[in-house]
């Protein structure tokens, strides 16, 4: 009987270590959020709403008010609303 339980025990653990590595397989990846305000030369950089993705990344602002998305590259006119 107690031979039984040991082997139990050890499907379920094995059972749990494949469920753990698959699951690191199947989520997407998020990105760590940018730091804020980098500094390239003559440029203002800032995390703001890409519509392109519908979520906030990292933008540059040109001097119009127009941002341009530094993950898709997407120019997003002045007074773009959020979301």
């Amino acid at each position: 009987m107690t031979l039984a339980y040991g082997y139990g025990a050890l499907a379920l653990l094995a059972a749990l270590i494949v469920g753990a590595l698959l699951s690191r397989h199947m989520v997407t990846p998020v990105a760590p959020r940018p730091t804020r305000l980098l500094m390239r030369p003559g440029k203002a950089t800032d995390v703001g709403w890409c519509p392109a993705e519908k979520q906030e990344r990292l933008h540059e602002y040109h001097a119009d008010g127009s941002r341009t998305c530094w993950t898709c590259r997407t120019t997003s006119p002045a007074g773009v609303p959020r979301g």
